[in-house]
């Protein structure tokens, strides 16, 4: 399940596309939401958040929001606590890089 960018599929991606930019603004959001390191409804909202980008994913849906997503951010979910499920560390990071899966290790440990 890949579907954080790697630095070899940025360039299949426009970002002359409003909705891309768009996207990668809103992940964006998120980590620095996620970066400020309390707890609370926001974080409770990006937990769901992240919980149904990867249901639309399981369900088959055509492309994905999470590419997106940029690799730190999975390490701050998981600092604020907001990710309770392996189901999803594994679903958000990119497993056929080595950083993807060296975060992900972390990630799962810290649960």
């Amino acid at each position: 399940m890949s579907t954080s960018l790697s630095a070899s599929q940025l360039h299949s991606v426009s970002m002359r596309d409003p909705l891309n930019r768009v996207l990668a603004n809103l992940f964006l959001l998120i980590s620095s939401i996620l970066g400020a390191k309390t707890a609370g409804t926001h974080t409770q909202f990006v937990q769901w958040f992240m919980e149904e980008c990867v249901d639309c994913l399981e369900q088959g849906s055509r492309g994905s929001i999470l590419q997106f997503m940029p690799f730190t951010m999975v390490s701050e979910l998981v600092k604020v606590s907001t990710m309770s499920s392996p189901k999803i560390v594994l679903a958000i990071t990119d497993l056929s890089l080595p950083l993807g899966r060296r975060v992900a290790a972390k990630a799962i440990a810290a649960l």
